[in-house]
């Protein structure tokens, strides 16, 4: 079996398993080299065979030889013959960037077992740039005392660096190739073996990757479907566990709705009452330099085994006159937490045609729209997708990256009904992931620990799948 990986300098990846072509991000160039390494190992043990990874990186190209025992070893590249040129001058030719072919049509994504999902958009190697270091009978000699040639120096300081990013580093071991800890191999590994990863354990690790690392900036992700108990308030809680519990906090679940949002009802208080109308009436304080992040506590309701806050929509009913939040408080809201938080997952409300919902949508970086298991709740998304689709270039921005998260409403949809509007969906959006039936989803306050291991790892290929729109 041969690989082929084509890495640039950002850390992108495009990928050639005999002929099927992926693609995916990476913070850095070594974080994408091991990422293939660990896909070349994992392919290997799959197919008993061993594969043939050949990388193209900034720093060169390289071809080894993966074995099914999890050993690799570098081939010996063939001997090259250098020819100097009549001049004193030595020329570094550009480094041609290799051919990258346009997205593959997007998968659904299984609740079992689920393959990464995501459309990166092609990124063309840096060239390394022409270097020309010319000898004159002028240039100052450094073994007599003289200053050596200031472009001579550079072109041996980027060299040495090159060879540097070429080698492998001993201390900067990826989380991803940690020995087996679950199942069989786990259990072995407990007495004393060393075995890699399954091919399951090594995409969990991937996904938790992915949903632990920070991003510059806050982000904000906009759950979104016009129809009531669509899914939206299990999807806001558990994409909102699944950034905290993994990133570190710093994520706030937002009930942006103005009849009734069910946000609050499902989730913890924090023994007081407030909601966003409390935090309106101090969205100016909170702006100033003298504010302090402690003072939050007051107006939002933090999630002790989930580690988020809540943000409630004005639930007062009966006779009390309850506050429409409009556009314009949308905005100052978003500005204080933007200013206090990393993470933003707000839960749209039904009334795609207010002005808060459509000031959400401008402060949108992602678009969630949850699917239950039934026609109508499918009715509502594929209308909201197609809004999105004919709005203002940012609009369908959203539409074109947007995940869609199909919740199973009984224990036997995920084969039959949600497979079903899973297969629908996927031609219109970047990702489709399936959550399979779940009581701990279905009424009462929403923990994250209390659902199924499989259920959290849906959860988690969920948290995934958006991360890699963000």
């Amino acid at each position: 079996m041969r690989m082929t990986a084509t890495i640039d300098s950002t850390g992108a990846v495009e990928l050639d398993t005999a002929g099927q072509i992926t693609r995916e991000n990476h913070s850095t160039v070594g974080d994408a080299r091991r990422s293939v390494m660990a896909t070349a190992k994992t392919l290997a043990e799959q197919t008993s065979q061993d594969t043939q990874l050949h990388i193209d990186d900034p720093s060169g190209s390289r071809t080894f030889l993966v074995g099914v025992d999890g050993t690799s070893r570098q081939e010996s590249p063939a001997p090259a013959t250098v020819q100097a040129p009549a001049e004193s001058v030595a020329t570094v030719e550009p480094v041609a960037s290799a051919p990258i072919e346009s997205p593959a049509p997007v998968e659904s994504v299984e609740s079992v077992e689920p393959e990464s999902v995501s459309a990166v958009e092609p990124m063309v190697p840096a060239s390394v740039e022409t270097a020309q270091v010319a000898a004159t009978s002028t240039a100052p000699n450094p073994f007599l005392g003289g200053r050596p040639s200031t472009a001579r120096t550079v072109a041996e300081s980027e060299a040495a660096g090159s060879r540097r990013e070429s080698l492998p580093s001993f201390v900067d071991r990826p989380e991803v190739d940690a020995p087996a800890q679950h199942g069989w191999r786990g259990a072995l590994n407990s007495m004393g073996l060393r075995l890699g990863p399954s091919a399951a354990e090594l995409s969990q690790r991937q996904d938790e990757a992915a949903v632990s690392a920070h991003w510059a900036g806050p982000r904000t992700i906009a759950v979104l479907n016009p129809k009531g108990g669509a899914g939206k308030t299990p999807t806001v809680i558990c994409l909102a566990a699944v950034f905290a519990r993994l990133s570190g906090g710093g994520v706030l679940a937002w009930d942006n709705n103005n009849s009734l949002g069910s946000l609050g009802w499902r989730t913890f208080d924090a023994g007081h009452e407030a909601t966003v109308v409390d935090l309106l009436g101090r969205t100016e304080h909170f702006m100033t330099s003298d504010a302090r992040v402690g003072d939050l506590s007051g107006y939002v309701h933090h999630q002790p085994a989930d580690r988020y806050d809540v943000l409630r929509s004005d639930d007062r009913s009966g006779d009390q006159e309850r506050h429409m939040v409009t556009g314009d408080e949308v905005d100052r809201l978003h500005a204080v937490a933007a200013k206090y938080y990393r993470a933003i997952v707000m839960d749209s409300g039904n009334t795609e045609r207010g002005a808060n919902w459509q000031a959400m949508i401008g402060h949108a970086d992602q678009v969630v729209i949850p699917v239950k298991s039934v026609d109508d709740a499918a009715e509502g998304a594929s209308r909201v997708l197609a809004a999105l689709h004919a709005g203002d270039p940012h609009a369908q921005e959203l539409a074109r990256n947007a995940v869609v998260v199909v919740l199973c409403c009984e224990p036997g949809h995920r084969k039959t009904k949600a497979k079903e509007l899973a297969d629908e969906f996927a031609p219109y959006v970047r990702a489709v992931v399936t959550i399979s039936y779940d009581r701990a989803l279905v009424e009462g306050r929403v923990r994250f620990s209390a659902m199924t291991p499989a259920t959290r790892r849906a959860w988690l290929r969920a948290g995934a799948a958006v991360r890699e729109g963000l």
